[in-house]
């Protein structure tokens, strides 16, 4: 079963120094993450992930996963106030979308973090930044459905 931590700052410096954290220690084997992403709540409302100097030993690169699953409910919030998708057929439970939506005010940033077989309490101590934390667990058919988007 896969988890989505998502862990809101107030700028975007402050969670580019998170994911760098994370990235360190992913890199000298200390943690396991599938898929990470720094996202940026922009003061024109719109949600736009911020572009990383490489995401060293992480499995997939760049958000690409994290994006399948979050960014189209996210941008939804952005344009009109409501989960896209709605209807049951997200990805993730709306109560995710809406408590990382409130979370972020315009000029806010999130880093988004996709990890398989850890709890959350392993991986916020190699963050080194604390924000406001949203969490859940993803069933095992959207984990089936990542699987399927990389070819495992």
């Amino acid at each position: 079963m896969s988890d989505l931590i998502s862990i809101a700052y107030p700028d975007e410096a402050t969670a580019r120094r998170a994911r760098s954290n994370l990235v360190s220690d992913v890199d000298g084997g200390l943690i396991g993450v599938e898929d990470l992403v720094v996202i940026l709540h922009e003061e024109d409302g719109r949600v736009v992930p911020v572009k990383s100097g490489g995401q060293g030993g992480v499995a997939a690169a760049g958000g690409a996963l994290i994006g399948l699953i979050l960014l189209g409910p996210l941008l939804g919030m952005a344009v009109g106030g409501a989960v896209a998708g709605g209807g049951g057929d997200q990805m993730i439970p709306e109560r995710f979308v809406y408590e990382l939506w409130d979370s972020m005010a315009p000029g806010n940033a999130a880093l988004i973090v996709l990890v398989r077989e850890l709890t959350l309490e392993q991986v916020l101590p190699h963050l080194h930044q604390p924000g406001h934390v949203v969490h859940t667990s993803l069933s095992d058919e959207v984990d089936a459905q990542l699987d399927a988007a990389i070819g495992r």
